[in-house]
């Protein structure tokens, strides 16, 4: 993958009233730019009230997403940072403000995806950096330089 995300992928300090608001508005960004259907973005509300918040996978990232076959058109990501954090119910991880929207077309461009992400992770300073960025372009910078083992 030689550019995960670009700026167009990028929300920086959205309102949101609650965790259903904060998915919906990952989702737009997705379905604006043509990675998913309509149907996606409830699918990734309805997995998170049918499974619970395991999609916030670390203290203050969630990362919505739902099955391949409920929209999606092409893999793809979307990044939004709150200006207020929300609770998804999730108590060792809650609140978040970060969320990273995910449309995988197939289970092994999902994983390459989720793959990458975790990587960024890894270092655990990430949240802070990407916290503290003011421009979506030093945000697609930090994802996109990320190399991963095949």
């Amino acid at each position: 993958m030689s550019e995960l995300v670009s700026v167009k992928d990028i929300e920086l300090h959205v309102p949101a009233a609650n965790w259903q608001e904060a998915v919906r508005k990952s989702g737009a960004i997705l379905v604006h730019n043509g990675y998913v259907k309509e149907e996606y973005v409830d699918a990734m509300i309805h997995t998170v009230e049918t499974l619970g918040p395991y999609i916030v996978v670390a203290p203050g990232l969630a990362m919505p997403h739902a099955r391949s076959s409920n929209g999606v058109l092409k893999s793809g990501i979307s990044i939004i940072t709150l200006s207020n954090p929300v609770e998804f119910g999730n108590e060792s991880n809650d609140p978040v403000y970060l969320l990273i929207g995910l449309a995988g077309s197939n289970d092994d461009l999902h994983l390459k995806i989720v793959q990458t992400i975790a990587t960024v992770f890894e270092d655990e300073s990430m949240m802070g950096r990407i916290a503290a960025c003011e421009s979506k372009a030093a945000i697609a910078e930090i994802f996109n330089n990320v190399e991963v083992d095949d």
